[in-house]
């Protein structure tokens, strides 16, 4: 008899600690939220990731509404743009991040902080003045590295010089494979210790994403501040294309629609992609035709909440710095209103050319620039300096030499 109770005792503690090894494994990978929805913690670990609040994006096996091309793919033109701009990258599929995943219907769980509530029947963009800036903001801002990290020794290096540059809008460059998930960690704790705004650039060609993968990293960087994601780059230039389906305005809009509806659950203010300029106003033309397909599709939710990046390459003239009221021009006659423009990348075709137009640059964006116009960045802080491999970039930057011997160009000086 005590032989049998011994053996129920003996097989109980055995099960009991299969049972704690197995909800200790589910632990590692996936909390249940209070409505019993399992999701996953890719998070710090720290208490603020822990407590956010969970949001579920349907995303639909099939497209909203079939839409024919409303206008025939143009004839490549020449490129007339001052300067290409990077991300010439070979099209890669992300290694999916593991995920729990409703068996019912397709969902995605994601972490963020408080949602942002907008009409979807009716253009009523956020007022300009809510729109999140900088403390004391001066519309001066500066494209950073073109490369998806740097490793520390380059972020303290550079970030003092953004602060003695009186900078305070930094575009960066947010990559999605698996090493750049959180590449960008200290960079964005060093420019938010200083007061300047980051504008996070995903690195992705034109078309489908992973968009699980691309929810994480805005909520991540959500959590850390970061309100300005801009999804994409330069749609008229077909080297910034993942894919062979057509190269037209209102299949860029339907790509950029989906990601932007992630960006957006997340917390995020989402970026139309900036054009690659032409001096055959081809870029307006495309823009135009995009937003017009959003305004088609009656995607307000959107529109609502987006911004309009803009690439204006070259001087102090119409085609040139002040290419974005072009831009401005096409938003208003479509929506009958400005939406809030970031000049992501801009100057002359290398840092000595900038030199002699940029205090004119950035003194206009201090003292005159229009309220729908939130920072001027020019291209490009730096490359080799910073780790970056490609010599294009070379004659665009602002800083050249070795980390441990930096040499300013005149650039610089004249900035400061």
């Amino acid at each position: 008899m005590h032989e049998h109770m011994r053996g129920q005792v003996a097989l109980a503690v055995c099960v009991t600690i299969l049972c704690i090894g197995g909800l200790t494994l589910v632990g590692l990978y996936a909390a249940p939220t209070q409505s019993g929805e399992i999701a996953p913690l890719f998070s710090d670990g720290s208490s603020t990731a822990l407590e956010a609040q969970i949001i579920r994006v349907i995303v639909t096996a099939t497209p909203a509404e079939d839409n024919p091309l409303a206008l025939a793919t143009p004839t490549p033109l020449p490129p007339c743009a001052v300067l290409r701009t990077p991300t010439r990258n070979p099209v890669r599929t992300p290694t999916p991040i593991s995920v729990i995943v409703g068996s019912q219907i397709r969902e995605f769980v994601f972490y963020q902080g408080a949602a942002t509530y907008v009409r979807k029947d009716a253009f009523a963009p956020l007022l300009l003045s809510k729109l999140p800036r900088p403390a004391n903001d001066n519309g001066r801002g500066l494209h950073w590295f073109p490369t998806t990290f740097q490793n520390r020794a380059v972020v303290d290096r550079f970030v003092p010089e953004l602060v003695a540059m009186h900078i305070r809008w930094v575009v960066v460059l947010q990559g999605m494979n698996d090493w750049d998930l959180v590449a960008n960690d200290y960079l964005i704790e060093q420019l938010q210790a200083v007061g300047i705004m980051p504008i996070v650039r995903i690195v992705r060609q034109v078309g489908e994403m992973d968009y699980r993968r691309l929810g994480w990293i805005v909520a991540r960087y959500r959590e850390r501040g970061v309100r300005y994601f801009q999804v994409f780059n330069e749609p008229n230039f077909d080297e910034e294309w993942g894919t062979e389906a057509a190269h037209t305005p209102e299949q860029f809009a339907t790509y950029w629609a989906k990601a932007a509806e992630v960006v957006a659950a997340n917390g995020g203010l989402p970026g139309f992609a900036p054009m690659a300029p032409r001096l055959d106003d081809s870029d307006v033309v495309f823009f135009t035709s995009a937003l017009q397909e959003l305004q088609r599709a009656g995607r307000y939710d959107l529109l609502n909440l987006m911004w309009i990046g803009v690439h204006n390459y070259g001087g102090m003239t119409a085609n040139g710095f002040w290419r974005y009221r072009r831009y401005e021009a096409a938003v208003k006659q479509i929506l009958g209103a400005s939406l809030p423009i970031i000049a992501t990348e801009g100057g002359l075709e290398t840092a000595s050319a900038t030199a002699d137009s940029i205090k004119s640059m950035y003194g206009f964006v201090e003292r005159e620039r229009e309220p729908y116009l939130l920072a001027f960045a020019p291209w490009l802080i730096g490359n080799g300096v910073g780790g970056g491999h490609d010599p294009i970039w070379e004659s665009a930057a602002w800083f050249v030499g070795t980390l441990d011997r930096v040499q300013p160009r005149q650039v610089v000086e004249q900035v400061k």
